[in-house]
């Protein structure tokens, strides 16, 4: 709780932000109620050989990699997709991932 109520002391509400790394639904229900109806999550998903194949340069192996995938404080995430504002399948390019978030912030006005 602590560590959000800092977070959200730093942020300027008249410009937008992107947050990276909500890992709880804490995260997300103090985002929401500090920011209303302008907070969005958008989840990003990706199969697992795709994330290995992203940091492969952070952990050598699949067993390291497996090991941060499976550690208690990533087991909530996907939880969080219940609540997800845009989920987004990221198993292709990072231009790809980029256009999805670009054809997003588009469609709901925070390009203008």
């Amino acid at each position: 709780m602590e560590l959000n109520k800092l977070l959200i002391a730093t942020i300027n509400p008249s410009r937008s932000t992107a947050i990276d790394g909500l890992r709880h639904r804490t995260d997300f229900d103090f985002l929401s109620a500090a920011f209303g109806t302008s907070f969005s999550l958008i989840f990003i998903d990706a199969n697992e050989r795709a994330r290995f194949s992203r940091v492969r340069t952070r952990f050598q192996t699949y067993t390291a990699f497996h090991a941060a995938e499976t550690h208690p404080v990533e087991a909530n995430i996907d939880n969080l997709k219940l609540s997800a504002t845009m989920i987004i399948s990221n198993n292709s390019s990072l231009e790809w991932l980029h256009q999805q978030l670009d054809d997003w912030i588009a469609a709901s006005g925070l390009g203008d």
